[in-house]
């Protein structure tokens, strides 16, 4: 097989594991190598197998607001000049962006180049969002963008069998593939042993959300559900641990509502997972999410809306508790409290059989260097 590089754009947002494990699946013989934006925290020189360091290009660029503006203002990658010549220097055949589509313009000198590009689709539609106008100007050049981009695209590649089905439909002409999600479980996070410091003084048992905080993961409805119910409110707490814009919240100083709105280490991950008694994901709408490897693999018991990402993944549990009507806070209140007034031994134990039989990161790898292996030979 000729030489393939990924591009990893972001670790923005979870992308950064969602990388990170794809990547580390990888060996130092194969074929593959990786062009990482790092941010100042270099997060992918700090989790990326050090074996893979001499296959890398570490570009480092500050995640500032003026790079911000000016990322606006061109559909043209600052490290677009660095991408070409990595390809020349390295002789590769085909890139692949698995952050997103790829822009049009590099693409399009790829192609020049006699480069063949194919591109990892997590959203193929927008997710609600709910933020200051600015960010929401910012966010729709964007999704204009990256859905332009996508159109341009003609080898796809996505985590989510629902939306595989969708872009085979609406892209009879392109060559679409599917590979799972990894698990987001990295090395940092399993060895981890940082408790944050907004739960050091916290002696009440708590119903757990993790994530960036965004509209469209139902973090209202949660919130609205705790707070109105006693049997909930009087006897645990609610932590929401996760960067994001909170507009729901009612009061600052309520007590039973613990706030981590920051940047979550990964090294604070195992604490929050192993010391909560339920996780809730109460999405109202989900293309593809790697969270639930973190509460399959820390053997939390878990509460999700039934989006049909998360209904596929849940219905193979057999277990009614497990699951709510999309948007519906009474369904919700009664499962969780279910879950949180009975034994979930069952629960925990087959989540944890299904984190090893699914969330095999060397599968993935098999799947990739199989898609590679297709698309070279197109």
């Amino acid at each position: 097989m000729k030489n393939i590089l990924i591009v990893a754009t972001t670790s923005y947002a979870g992308m950064g594991p969602y990388v990170a494990e794809i990547v580390n699946s990888f060996n130092a013989q194969d074929n593959v190598f990786f062009f990482f934006c790092d941010y100042e925290d270099d997060y992918f020189k700090k989790n990326v197998n050090t074996e893979l360091h001499d296959k890398s290009f570490f570009y480092k660029r500050i995640n500032s607001k003026w790079n911000k503006v000016k990322d606006l203002c061109s559909n043209k990658y600052a490290y677009h000049n660095d991408i070409i010549r990595f390809c020349s220097k390295w002789d590769v055949a085909l890139v692949h962006f698995i952050n997103n589509p790829g822009s049009i313009a590099l693409v399009r000198d790829l192609k020049r180049l006699g480069v063949e590009c194919v591109s990892t689709v997590h959203d193929l539609h927008p997710h609600e969002a709910k933020k200051m106008w600015y960010k929401m100007l910012r966010w729709r050049i964007i999704n204009k963008r990256l859905r332009e981009n996508l159109e341009y695209c003609v080898n796809l590649v996505t985590n989510s069998k629902e939306q595989y089905n969708e872009l085979k439909y609406l892209y009879p002409n392109k060559r679409v593939f599917f590979h799972s999600f990894p698990s987001l479980v990295t090395k940092a996070i399993t060895e981890g042993k940082d408790i944050p410091r907004e739960l050091l003084n916290n002696d009440m048992p708590y119903i757990l959300f993790f994530g960036r905080i965004e509209e469209y993961k139902g973090i209202r409805l949660l919130y609205e559900a705790f707070t109105q119910t006693s049997d909930l409110y009087d006897k645990y707490s609610l932590v929401i641990a996760g960067k994001g814009e909170i507009s729901f919240l009612k009061s600052n100083t309520d007590k039973n509502v613990k706030i981590i709105n920051r940047y979550i280490k990964d090294t604070e991950i195992k604490y929050l997972f192993e010391k909560a008694c339920c996780v809730v994901y109460p999405y109202i709408s989900a293309t593809q999410s790697g969270v639930l490897s973190l509460a399959f693999y820390f053997g939390v018991p878990t509460l999700t809306s039934d989006v049909p990402f998360l209904k596929n993944i849940i219905g193979e549990f057999n277990d009614e508790r497990m699951l709510f009507q999309n948007g519906n806070i009474a369904d919700m209140t009664g499962k969780l409290i279910a879950i949180l007034n009975s034994d979930c031994t069952d629960m925990v134990n087959e989540e944890r059989v299904y984190y090893q039989n699914y969330y095999d990161n060397m599968a993935i790898r098999k799947d990739l260097l199989s898609i590679y292996s297709l698309l070279e030979k197109k």
